[in-house]
């Protein structure tokens, strides 16, 4: 499938591309030290050159006698000794600039050299650079000034002046060394570095292979989900191998939680939020759905029952009462619904300083005949001044809603002869009181505390239960758009306790 062949690009590009840099950073390394060693070993050898350049120069000043001439016998022994250990080309010049002395002239520089009148080879002026070089000689690289142009190759020369005494330039010893081909890759195949990069590179790579995979793998696991997601399988969940990732309590617990596995964490988060939602709107649609269909039956029934003759005219005014009550049922309930799709846009706060005292006696005598029908007791605990007054700062209609539709609910699920206590009391916070609203119904089980103020939800999934699943959602999106908090509990009653949070002027 397509999805799965770009899956497997991603893992083969990611593979390239640490390919490409692990073979670039070997080559930067391997080049480095080709350099480095180059350097060092070229420095090594002209040492020991200059060295043997100045052991023969010693050995000519052991054999010359006081008339400045030398015993070429004991010279030219030690000279022939000197080529073989270095493997090196040994001229003796005198300062004629004629080689009286050496161990071999190759073949391309013969050709250009010519006789002197007692039939030795002359160096030209350019070629006899211990003239300036001082007593402590010197090292060359490169083709001694054009002279070894033609043979081609790398050479290492090393120049020596012959032992003078009073008598100025007497000469001079020239050591030539050709060293090997001085190429990257001869370099990497003389020094046995071929193997051990092949050995190293197949090593990275298998590490690369492996530290790909344990990228790559949770990304194409990721996408898989997302994709069933997309398909509408909710219960897709995208699971580690050899790691548990609770969608809530991995980010506590687990060891591992580094950016994929906390990006894994969410995403399973994500998705149970959505299977969560998902179930809440069947729910809800099942539950709208039978609040619609009760009051839309019954108006249908008795209109129909009026005009086809089956409630006679004396009864009609009867009916026609319960007709208006069941459409202001529905009202209610459409109003609701609405209420709490105009609250997810953020509609605009008006902020006064008010009463909170005053909101929710007004809020309980509008509710008085509620709680007459199911002989609920009241209890109240107010803090206020000295005129039992609270202030608060906030928009006293929208906080009105959410005193109402917690006492509602409040009344709702408390059996008759229940009670029900409100209380105004300071918060721990500076600047911040407390509501408390607590009932001796059943309560909420805690196991949904973490979903009682999402939307649509009902702790009581059956059908008969009536709400829309929408007020406790909009006491908190209400209370949100404040920046105040609202938190579910167990009651000493026995029952819920509902606290929120408001700001004092």
């Amino acid at each position: 499938m397509p999805r799965f062949r770009l899956l497997r690009s991603v893992f083969a590009r990611t593979i390239t591309q640490l390919t490409l840099v692990i073979l670039l950073v070997f080559f930067v390394l391997g080049f480095a030290y080709y350099i480095i060693v180059s350097q060092t070993t070229v420095q090594q050898q002209a040492s020991k050159l200059l060295q043997a350049a100045q052991a023969i120069s010693g050995t000519i000043a052991l054999n010359m006698d006081e008339t400045g001439e030398i015993n070429d016998r004991q010279v030219s022994s030690y000279v022939n000794f000197t080529a073989r250990s270095s493997g090196a080309i040994v001229w003796i010049v005198n300062q004629e600039g004629e080689l009286v002395l050496h161990t071999g002239i190759p073949a391309e520089i013969l050709k250009t050299l010519e006789r002197s009148g007692r039939g030795y080879y002359l160096l030209p002026e350019q070629h006899l650079r211990a003239r300036t070089a001082g007593t402590s000689g010197m090292t060359l690289t490169g083709d001694f000034s054009g002279l070894f142009r033609e043979m081609g190759g790398y050479w290492l020369s090393a120049v020596y002046p012959v032992p003078s005494g009073t008598l100025g330039y007497r000469g001079e010893i020239q050591l030539h060394y050709r060293q090997g081909s001085r190429t990257f890759a001869s370099f990497l195949m003389t020094n046995g570095l071929i193997a051990s990069f092949i050995i190293a590179f197949v090593i990275a790579l298998l590490l690369n292979g492996m530290l790909t995979s344990s990228i790559t793998r949770p990304i194409r696991l990721l996408a898989e989900a997302a994709d069933k997601v997309a398909r509408g399988d909710l219960t897709a969940r995208v699971e580690l191998p050899g790691i548990k990732v609770d969608a809530r309590r991995w980010r506590k617990h687990s060891i591992f939680s580094d950016d994929l596995t906390m990006l894994v964490g969410t995403m399973n988060d994500m998705i149970e939020k959505l299977a969560n939602q998902e179930r809440d709107r069947k729910d809800f649609i099942s539950s709208v759905s039978h609040d619609l269909r009760t009051p839309i039956t019954s108006i249908f029934g008795f209109i129909e029952g009026m005009l086809d003759g089956t409630i006679p005219p004396e009864r009609h005014g009867h009916y026609l009462e319960i007709v208006k009550q069941e459409v202001l049922r529905l009202q209610t309930l459409i109003n609701t619904m609405f209420e709490g799709s105009v609250l997810e846009q953020q509609q605009k706060l008006n902020h006064t300083v008010f009463d909170i005292n005053q909101v929710i006696k007004e809020d309980l005598i509008g509710l008085e005949a509620l709680l007459d029908e199911k002989k609920l007791d009241v209890q109240t605990e107010f803090m206020g001044d000295d005129h039992d007054r609270l202030l608060v700062l906030g928009d006293r209609e929208a906080i009105s809603r959410v005193v109402y539709n917690i006492i509602i609910n409040a009344i709702r699920f408390t059996p008759e002869d229940g009670i029900i206590a409100l209380t105004t009391r300071k918060s721990n916070r500076a600047k911040e009181i407390e509501v408390v609203i607590d009932d001796s119904g059943p309560g909420v089980p805690e196991h949904e505390y973490p979903y009682i103020f999402d939307r649509f939800y009902k702790v009581d999934k059956s059908r008969t239960a009536r709400g829309s699943g929408l007020g406790l959602y909009i006491c908190r999106t209400i209370l949100a758009a404040h920046g105040q908090r609202i938190q579910v509990a167990r009651s000493d009653l026995g029952g819920a306790r509902f606290v929120f949070t408001l700001q004092t002027p």
